[in-house]
């Protein structure tokens, strides 16, 4: 299975790994939210969990979040073209649509399509990502199968300060951002605007990989931009200790360019608005009652122009996906542990250009979870009922136990099932003549199962775990059906270690992600990641190098059109010439590969990327 990489990039990823002088580690101390909905320290989790922070998203320097996430262990990326293109995300060997995603708690996405919305979320309006990898459809209901990605928008404390960041690159590519942030014991708030420009290149540089897959269409021979412009917002009030009251929301504003399927004389272009904002109270309402009530919405926007078949012509065509949710929960420490119970209640409407027979549905949920440790044992539990009006009620749950062998090194096992609900599309597309939706359908279901070991001290981190996830009525075809099912078994290796000015963190992922009716590999699902990060940052300055190694796919489900193994470099600097400026710089692609990570679209070729930040200190 190794033979698709190289094996030098094996061996030296493997070395890393298992060498604690040379592997990255998470701060033990750090909180996560996402992988029980409550509030608990990293070390005392018992899931795979990553937590990427506003310093770590600076360091770095990546433009997108994309880019940011195509480096994280288990996560491999997809693009058409790469900015602001179509983005698909495979967590664990799981489809792009079994992935949720949440801002501030609220699911931003196409319920449309059933995917997604990444790569329109700017990294400047980004204070802290979590990655839960496995399923967690038993906290957050449908779509969590693979795993859940949380973004949370940047907030504000202490004096007021102004912040700043302007950069040019590659393609006629420009940067700008700036905002103000503060707050008191009483009041917290942020403001930013931020705005991101490409001239981009020709997605369909391989003219016949193009046509391949765009029924003959040759590509047009321009380049395809893009452009982003955001604005962020946070304000927090806390009258007294235990309570607060606060407001979020983040916009963003983005025109892309694209190479049309079905003309190449159209300039096809797909203009974007999405939108997420929250209002929340947390109130400690006795000593060990923390309730927290929160109303949020989401709008995903999407305004294409390209050939329409049912015209004869280019026209515009509209989709659009609106989520309104509340969420009442509450956090109970009892004398064994902490019990959570919520309740939400989620509307999801769609509507534009597609005449859909049924434009809305309604969720309500009910989650019960609990965690606790006894000396050297920890549980955590968790189930989930949902009431869809689309299909009925559907429960998941999840059952995870752990335990210290030493103080250092924990053992830990978990059992848990997931869904995903059909798409509009899937459900109720009308019939043109091509076929249409099926209402008949019935929810993707999973069940996963997953050991794992944890070592830690002092600063260096190795954690293995290895997962068998089941996947039943996978819905394939068109008109589409309930005839799939998927396994995907394999090992993940992650490690890290920091040790004076040096950091370093490595992961490898082996995959078995199979077809169980044909046995072929899934769709654009590689059997093999590695990826690696190194820094040295002795005082004011700083560089780093980072490596992202893909094995073989087949871009489509009978393993035809085959997409060769990848390996790609990008180093960043930065360099802190005046207390209050930063100097950054960051090379992708540094040696120029040329490859493909969906078939008929090229990739970022070598780009340069100068910034220069101001941050008070």
């Amino acid at each position: 299975m190794l033979h698709h990489l190289s094996r030098p990039t094996i061996v030296v990823a493997l070395a890393i790994a298992f060498q604690p002088a040379i592997a990255a580690v998470e701060d033990e101390a750090a909180i996560v939210v996402t992988a029980t909905r409550v509030p608990t320290r990293v070390s005392e989790q018992l899931a795979d969990v990553t937590v990427i922070d506003r310093a770590i998203i600076e360091t770095v320097g990546a433009a997108t979040l994309p880019q940011l996430l195509a480096q994280q262990p288990g996560m491999q990326i997809t693009t058409q073209g790469g900015t602001g293109k179509v983005t698909g995300l495979f967590t664990r060997g799981t489809a792009s649509g079994h992935t949720l995603l949440l801002v501030d708690g609220v699911p931003l996405g196409s319920a449309s399509l059933g995917l997604p919305t990444l790569q329109n979320l700017p990294l400047d309006q980004i204070e802290r990502i979590e990655i839960l990898r496995g399923p967690a459809s038993s906290l957050y209901g449908s779509d969590a199968i693979g795993g859940v990605i949380q973004i949370f928008t940047r907030q504000g404390e202490g004096p007021a300060k102004p912040d700043a960041f302007v950069g040019i690159g590659s393609r006629g590519t420009t940067q700008l951002a700036a905002g103000v942030a503060g707050g008191t014991g009483v009041v917290s708030y942020s403001l930013r605007a931020a705005r991101l420009k490409t001239d981009g290149f020709n997605v369909a540089s391989d003219v016949t990989h193009f046509q391949d897959v765009n029924f003959g269409t040759p590509p047009n021979p321009d380049a395809d931009g893009y452009r982003n412009t955001s604005l962020n917002g946070r304000l927090a009030l806390r009258p007294a200790v235990g309570h607060e009251f606060g407001l979020t929301f983040i916009a963003t504003d983005s025109k892309n360019a694209f190479d049309s399927g079905s003309d190449p004389t159209v300039d096809a272009r797909n203009d974007e608005k999405n939108s997420v904002w929250t209002l929340y109270a947390r109130n400690r309402l006795l000593p060990a009652w923390t309730s927290t009530l929160r109303y949020g919405a989401s709008k995903d926007r999407s305004q294409t122009w390209d050939y329409d078949w049912n015209i004869f012509a280019p026209a515009w065509s509209l989709l659009q996906t609106t989520q309104k949710q509340w969420t009442w929960q509450n956090d109970i420490k009892l004398p064994v542990g902490t019990l959570m119970l919520a309740a939400e209640h989620l509307d999801q409407a769609v509507t534009g250009t597609t005449n859909y027979s049924v434009t809305s549905r309604t969720v309500r949920s009910l989650i019960v979870g609990w965690q606790a440790r006894l000396g050297d044992h920890a549980l955590q539990l968790s189930q989930r009922i949902d009431d869809n009006s689309q299909f009925g009620q559907k429960t998941t749950g999840n059952l995870a136990y752990g335990y210290h062998i030493t103080p250092e090194l924990q053992a830990r096992m978990a059992f848990g099932t997931a869904f995903k609900a059909p798409s509009f599309n899937q459900l109720y597309w009308p019939n043109n003549g091509w076929g249409g939706g099926n209402p008949n359908l019935r929810p993707e279901t999973a069940r996963n199962r997953e050991l794992g070991l944890e070592w830690s001290r002092s600063g260096a981190r190795l954690a293995w775990t290895h997962f068998d996830n089941r996947i039943h009525d996978l819905i394939s075809g068109w008109p589409p059906v309930n005839v799939g099912r998927a396994r995907i078994t394999g090992d993940s290796l992650e490690g890290g270690h920091a040790w004076g000015p040096w950091s370093a963190q490595v992961s490898v992922d082996l995959m078995k992600p199979i077809d169980e009716i044909t046995g072929d590999r899934l769709q654009r699902r590689a059997a093999q990641l590695v990826k690696g990060r190194v820094a040295y940052a002795p005082g004011p300055w700083g560089v780093g190098a980072e490596l992202a190694s893909v094995g073989d796919r087949y871009d489509s489900t009978t393993q035809a059109r085959p997409l060769d193994a990848y390996a790609v470099t990008n180093l960043f600097a930065h360099y802190r010439f005046v207390t209050d400026w930063t100097l950054e710089g960051r090379v992708d692609n540094l040696f120029d590969k040329v490859y493909e990570t969906a078939w008929g679209y090229a990739s970022p070729r070598r780009a340069l990327f100068v910034g220069l930040r101001y941050t008070p200190r």
